[in-house]
């Protein structure tokens, strides 16, 4: 596979996409790790990396579709997106917890993902709105799909109420409906950054 990701820092969190599943292990239905590799530059040449992502009660595991799976539902030859703690064990491979696995077949697309700051939080019919500082026509409404997750700065689960207008976050959503206005998407996932 010659298009693996690299790892590019998103706040105080991690991020890899198309990251190689080399090795999965699971102690239960939600614990255990996955080994990947990505690709790093070094000296103007692309190297392929290991790293180990733990998994515990705490990462949310997901497939294309959005849906909650088992870590032992990932297997050796899949693609995974993943955000994950920035400190790492510097064993062999180098390790890491992981707050967040997307499991997908290689060639199946990756879930859109959208950087903005929130300028509205409806928490009775969660949803909440964001727009593009850049370009603030480009407001997107985003609807709360029923096991979305809302993560802090450190990687912490926190509720939906803990969102709130000026709050800069990355939505990892479904493809955006532009045919209303505003674009809507389903959040899958929400990082405070």
């Amino acid at each position: 596979m010659n298009d693996l990701g690299t790892i590019t820092q998103m706040g105080r969190i991690l991020q890899v996409n198309n990251a190689m599943v080399t090795e999965v292990f699971t102690r239960s239905r939600v614990t255990g790790y996955i080994d990947i590799i990505y690709s790093q530059s070094v000296q103007n040449e692309t190297i392929s990396e290991p790293l180990r992502l733990n998994a515990s009660f705490y990462t949310d595991v997901l497939n294309t579709f959005g849906q909650h799976i088992c870590l032992c539902d990932i297997e050796e030859g899949m693609v995974v997106d993943a955000l994950f703690s920035p400190i790492m064990e510097w064993r062999l491979p180098p390790q890491a917890n992981a707050y967040l696995i997307v499991a997908r077949e290689y060639g199946q697309p990756s879930f859109d993902s959208t950087t903005a700051q929130i300028t509205e939080v409806d928490i009775d019919h969660f949803l909440f709105y964001t727009y593009d500082p850049e370009n603030p026509g480009n407001q997107i409404e985003f609807h709360i799909a029923t096991k979305a997750t809302v993560r802090d700065k450190n990687g912490y689960p926190v509720p939906f109420r803990a969102l709130y207008p000026g709050l800069l976050v990355n939505v990892i959503h479904s493809e955006i409906q532009t045919e209303f206005i505003p674009y809507q998407a389903v959040a899958f996932h929400i990082q405070i950054l």
